[in-house]
């Protein structure tokens, strides 16, 4: 049984390094924000912030630029 329990935790150590590298990869997305440190990388996964209206295409926003509109 302890083995069970040693190959669980191998394999969620895995699948969370797994995520971290793909919450770490760049969108396609450039911030709109006007306030923006830096508009010509493109955004983080992680870091990524979508706002929009009904009806209007979404702007993509840095989640720290969003806070500061």
């Amino acid at each position: 049984m302890a083995q069970k329990g040693a190959a669980k935790k191998t394999h969620s150590a895995a699948e969370a390094a797994e995520a971290a590298v793909l919450q770490n990869r760049p969108t396609k997305h450039y911030c709109k924000s006007p306030k923006c440190h830096n508009p010509s990388e493109r955004i983080l996964l992680k870091d990524l912030q979508p706002a929009g209206e009904p009806k209007k295409p979404m702007k993509m926003y840095h989640k720290s630029c969003y806070k500061v509109l």
